[in-house]
């Protein structure tokens, strides 16, 4: 066998595995509107919060949420009170991750990633005492389930960083290990987008590669 008949054997083999394009949801492939929502709501509460004290202290994570106060088991998200740093790093972080977990997931399933992270990361901080606040630990939910992604192949990156993906889930482990409210979500959101995307497989529904993903692929 010739050297051209392996090399379009081997092409042809993987379009065949390959969904294609077509046949991914307009719904992934349009613009990342609920990302960008998400950015939206959270760039004016942290605004709200940094202009009014009072409005940062409602929504904050406190000791108030063992006396009844609720809605601080999730609110905490709403803001990045902790300086520019915060609110930057975790702005970028969230249009970049989130837009390529709702091309990955859609709408649906990235909101939970994004809610079941916020609820892991928040619930640690509770068990350990850490009160403040802050998006990363939502945002952390969607990384894990892009780690799954990548882990289990489903992206077609090579080995490098799917090398890179392992590494960072025992990272998260480690920072469990050491009481950082960020390990806990990112291996949250991985369990919860493996189990997503063994779903998607087992009933067919196309999962797209990360040139697929690209939107000028």
């Amino acid at each position: 066998m010739t050297n051209t008949q392996e090399t379009s054997m081997t092409e042809s083999t993987e379009t065949a595995v390959l969904p294609p394009r077509s046949e991914l949801t307009a719904t992934r492939l349009s613009r990342p509107w609920l990302t960008w929502t998400v950015f939206a709501v959270t760039a004016m509460t942290t605004l709200a919060g940094l202009l009014s004290p009072a409005a940062r202290a409602a929504v904050s994570r406190t000791p108030g949420f063992f006396d009844g106060q609720w809605w601080r088991l999730i609110s905490p998200i709403l803001i990045n009170p902790e300086g520019w740093y915060q609110i930057v790093f975790n702005a970028a972080a969230l249009l970049v991750l989130g837009t390529v977990a709702e091309r990955v997931y859609g709408r649906i399933r990235w909101t939970a990633l994004y809610l079941t992270g916020a609820l892991a990361g928040e619930i640690f901080s509770y068990a350990t005492g850490n009160y403040s606040a802050g998006s990363s630990v939502a945002i952390a939910g969607l990384l894990g389930g892009l780690t799954a992604w990548v882990i289990l192949g489903h992206s077609r990156l090579p080995a490098g960083p799917r090398v890179g993906a392992a590494t960072l889930l025992a990272g998260a482990a480690f920072l469990v290990v050491i009481g950082d409210e960020h390990g806990a979500p990112i291996l949250v959101g991985f369990a919860l987008g493996s189990l997503m995307l063994r779903h998607a497989r087992r009933t067919g529904s196309p999962i797209p590669t990360a040139k697929q993903v690209d939107p000028h692929s």
